[in-house]
C-alpha cells in the first residue's frame, strides 16, 4: 500500500482522498502572504485547523475594532473636556494641534498621549488584519425547469465518429435532478457521448430523447465554448439579458470583481474560466448540465468552490470526473464505462478502490 515505505516523502498532490488516506503533514504556501505553514495531520485535520484559525482570528479582529473605538471614542471625550475648559470653541484649524495641548492640566494632557499612543499600537504594531473572506457561493439559480421525470433517455444509441465506434447498444435513463458521474479510461467514449447528447455530433445509431422543456448546458474541459476575444461581463450579458448592474452583481457571486470582469477570456486562469463557463451556463436557464472534466486542471480551494455550486444546484447533472471527493459529495450514481457499453457501479466501490 501507500504507507508501507518508511522514508519521508514529500509529494505534491490535488486528490484530497489520497492525502487522507496516505499525509501525515501539509504544508500549505499563502499565496497573498508568500509564506510556507505546516500543519499536522491528514487533509482532514487540516481543514479543522484551518478553520480554528480563521474562527480565532475573526475574533482576534472583532475584539480589536472593538477596542479602538472605544478609545476613539475616550479621545473625543477628552478633546470635549478640553475644549469646554478653554471657554468652549477650539480654533478653527487643527484643533488637535494648535490648541489640544496647550490648556489643560498635566493629567490631562497625559491621558490624551496615552490613548493616542495605545490606538497608533493596535493599528500598526499590534495590528489583527481582518481575516481574509473564505469564499463560497451563493448562487440564485431560480426556479430550474424540471421536464417531467424522464430528462433523457437513449434506446440502442452508438455514438463514434465515422466508422469508428465507441460505445454501442446503449440504453439510458437520466432522471430529473440525478446527479450522475460517468467513469472510464481516456478515449472510451465519454467526451463523444456527451457531444452526441447535445448534439454536435450525430449518433450513429439508435434513438436519443430529450425531455420536454430542457435545456442543455455543456462544459468542456478546456471551456472552448467560451470567446477568447470577449470578457466575463460580455460573456454574461450575451448569455442573458440582464441589466449592467444585475450582471456585475451576478458575477460577483462568482469571485469576478471590479476590473476583473473586463479581462479577456482568453487571458484568464483555468479556474476562472471554469467559473466563468458556469455563470454562464446558469445565466442562461440550463436544467440539463454536462461536464466534461469540470474540474481537472483546478486546485483544491477552486475544486472546492466549484463543488459548493453544484451543491445548491436544482437541475440534473451528467459529469465525467475521477475526484473521489467530487464523486462522493456530489453523485446519486455512478456510470462507468465497461468494452463499449455503460454499466451502473456500485458507489461504494468505487469511492474505495478508486
Amino acid at each position: 500500500g501507500h504507507q508501507a515505505s518508511t522514508q519521508g516523502v514529500l509529494f505534491v498532490s490535488h486528490d484530497r482522498a489520497f492525502l487522507d488516506k496516505v499525509a501525515t503533514g501539509i504544508l500549505e504556501i499563502d499565496q497573498e502572504a508568500h509564506y510556507l505553514k505546516e500543519y499536522a495531520g491528514n487533509y482532514t485535520a487540516y481543514l479543522e485547523q484551518k478553520l480554528a484559525e480563521r474562527e480565532k482570528q475573526r475574533q482576534e479582529y472583532s475584539d480589536q475594532q472593538e477596542e479602538v473605538e472605544r478609545l476613539k471614542e475616550s479621545m473625543r471625550r477628552v478633546q470635549e473636556n478640553a475644549s469646554f475648559k478653554r471657554g468652549g470653541k477650539g480654533d478653527s484649524g487643527d484643533k488637535f494641534a494648535k490648541g489640544f495641548f496647550a490648556n489643560r492640566t498635566k493629567g490631562t494632557i497625559r491621558r490624551a498621549k496615552n490613548l493616542e499612543a495605545r490606538i497608533d499600537r493596535l493599528l500598526t504594531d499590534e495590528r489583527v488584519e481582518k481575516p481574509r473572506q473564505s469564499w463560497q457561493m451563493k448562487l440564485d439559480f431560480g426556479t430550474v425547469p424540471q421536464g417531467g421525470k424522464d430528462v433523457l433517455v437513449t434506446e440502442g444509441l452508438s455514438v463514434g465518429y465515422g466508422e469508428k465506434v465507441l460505445l454501442e447498444d446503449l440504453d439510458l435513463r437520466i432522471r430529473s435532478g440525478a446527479r450522475i458521474t460517468l467513469l472510464g479510461e481516456n478515449g472510451t467514449g465519454k467526451t463523444t457521448l456527451l457531444r452526441t447528447i447535445t448534439g454536435r455530433i450525430p449518433p450513429l445509431a439508435g434513438v436519443l430523447r430529450l425531455g420536454p422543456s430542457i435545456k442543455i448546458g455543456y462544459m468542456t474541459q478546456e471551456q472552448e465554448d467560451l470567446d477568447p476575444d470577449l470578457n466575463a461581463f460580455e460573456t454574461i450579458r450575451k448569455a442573458a439579458s440582464m441589466p449592467e448592474t444585475e450582471a456585475r452583481a451576478f458575477l460577483h457571486q462568482f469571485l469576478f470583481s471590479g476590473d476583473d470582469v473586463f479581462t479577456p477570456v482568453g487571458k484568464l486562469s483555468y479556474g476562472e474560466r471554469a467559473r466563468l463557463s458556469l455563470a454562464r451556463l446558469v445565466a442562461a436557464g440550463c436544467n440539463l448540465l454536462l461536464l466534461d472534466e469540470p474540474i481537472n486542471h483546478l486546485d483544491i480551494p477552486s475544486r472546492a468552490r466549484f463543488e459548493s455550486a453544484m451543491g445548491i444546484y436544482e437541475g440534473t447533472i451528467l459529469a465525467v470526473v475521477h475526484d473521489r471527493y467530487f464523486i462522493e459529495g456530489f453523485a446519486s450514481e455512478i456510470w462507468e464505462v465497461q468494452g463499449r457499453g455503460i454499466s451502473n457501479v456500485d458507489m461504494g466501490l468505487v469511492i474505495r478502490d478508486r
